[in-house]
């Protein structure tokens, strides 16, 4: 009994793993919303370290504002910061650690032979 409740246990935190950032996706692949590389860009010029753009992404998704958002004044412009859908905390912590694991800078320098 105890391997059936943990087998599932697990299957559901892999699969609300997956949809944290597959809930992004609906926007930022879709060109409703800035794609992640240039929103990454632009909370790291603003914040300097992956701890800040962490934390600084995280206090955005939180409760959605344009005085919150490191975006530029056209992006914000373009795609209203206002109107971001608001998740619920488990969801916005993973999908900010995965989107910002993907798009690090460091690691794509490292790649290069």
């Amino acid at each position: 009994m105890e391997k059936i409740v943990l087998l599932i246990f697990s299957a559901v935190l892999l699969f609300s793993d997956e949809s944290a950032v597959s809930k992004c996706n609906e926007c930022h692949a879709n060109f409703l919303a800035p794609p992640y590389k240039k929103v990454y860009k632009h909370y790291l010029l603003k914040y300097s370290s992956k701890a800040r753009v962490q934390k600084a992404m995280i206090d955005f998704l939180k409760a959605p504002s344009e005085k919150k958002s490191a975006m530029s004044k056209g992006l914000k412009k373009r795609f209203n910061p206002d109107e971001h859908l608001v998740f619920d905390t488990t969801t916005i912590d993973k999908a900010v650690r995965d989107i910002i694991e993907q798009e690090d800078i460091i690691k794509r320098f490292k790649k290069i032979p």
